[in-house]
């Protein structure tokens, strides 16, 4: 599973965090592979997250081992803090706003960072205002939602299982259900939450918009060691998952060709330029639906060579579509 650049680092330090709560021990190379990154990160990772208050026993042959979490003294920034100014400003809205319920800790976390940038000994006025300048979302949220972000992501590090109030939208229902929260993984511009639903007895996805009301319990679980993200995500061309595997290869246009060829993409895909400077990509998924709303975002610049059942599919939609429109514009 790819990880976005830009939270890479901040991502990495909340992985590494959630894996030590979740194991014993874990070696360098353990949290490497697990992190997707090398080494020599982790290693500097770890001398970060004990400048931040996070201090570990490194066991011979066996690895690190989380034994105290940040301690609360003197300029240190608070856990609360910490997460305010680099977590929570990445996954959640609004906390520039007075409304949001970690607002204070993100003002008090900024003033002790911006404390200590100086020039000769007048403080730096560089950095005054910058967090409300920075705007990491493009849509404005709910302010409901505000306290769902806040509650969930401590839950997902102490690994405590949460009581929830969830839309189910294919159901059009409300439902009241535990969750024990293993992942949040942003997708398309949305955040979802991978969870053991105690309800279904099994695994599966929730959006994050669609939480009603959140609260967090005195039970704790573990991950299953069997249990593996990568392998829950793959296959999936963005989050919702299908019985049954199928194979697509698509005709891009060349305009169209330039935009594929630049993007990044959650499953393995084939793609191939042509002379004509037209694009063919062939990729395997367990989201058919989701991969054709894909397609359809192109248009007439995407063509579904196969599977043939497919383009039949499609065929049949779009003279519908045509009959469709051709109607209204006569009635017009």
């Amino acid at each position: 599973m790819s990880r976005p650049k830009g939270l890479a680092r901040v991502e990495r330090l909340f992985y590494i965090l959630q894996y030590l709560s979740n194991h014993e021990t874990a070696t360098a190379k353990e949290l490497a592979d697990h992190c997707q990154t090398s080494t020599r990160s982790i290693y500097r990772d770890m001398r970060q997250l004990e400048e931040l208050g996070f201090y570990f026993n490194n066991e011979a042959h066996k690895g690190y081992k989380l034994i105290e979490k940040p301690v609360r003294t003197g300029g240190r920034l608070t856990s609360e803090e910490w997460m305010a100014l680099t977590l929570y400003p990445m996954l959640s809205e609004g906390i520039t706003s007075g409304e949001h319920p970690f607002h204070h800790a993100y003002r008090k976390g900024l003033e002790k960072v911006m404390s200590h940038v100086q020039i000769g000994d007048e403080l730096s006025g560089a950095g005054a205002g910058l967090g409300e300048r920075i705007r990491l979302h493009a849509r404005p949220k709910d302010p409901s939602q505000f306290n769902v972000m806040p509650t969930l992501l401590p839950a997902i590090a102490e690994n405590r299982t949460l009581k929830v109030s969830y839309y189910s939208i294919h159901r059009d229902k409300k439902t009241e259900r535990k969750l024990d929260p293993y992942y949040l993984v942003p997708r398309e511009g949305h955040l979802y939450v991978i969870a053991h639903c105690h309800l279904r007895g099994v695994v599966r996805v929730f959006r994050l918009s669609r939480f009603h009301s959140v609260e967090v319990t005195e039970n704790r679980f573990k991950i299953p060691k069997q249990f593996k993200i990568d392998d829950y995500l793959s296959q999936r061309w963005s989050i919702i998952s299908d019985d049954t595997e199928t194979t697509f290869l698509v005709r891009f246009d060349a305009e169209a060709a330039r935009y594929v060829l630049e993007d990044d993409y959650h499953v393995d895909t084939e793609r191939m330029p042509q002379k004509d400077g037209s694009l063919l990509m062939r990729t395997t998924v367990k989201s058919k639906g989701e991969f054709l709303r894909w397609i359809r975002s192109y248009g007439l610049s995407a063509e579904v060579l196969e599977p043939k059942e497919v383009r039949k599919e499609l065929a049949k939609e779009y003279r519908h579509l045509l009959k469709q429109y051709e109607e209204k514009a006569r009635s017009i």
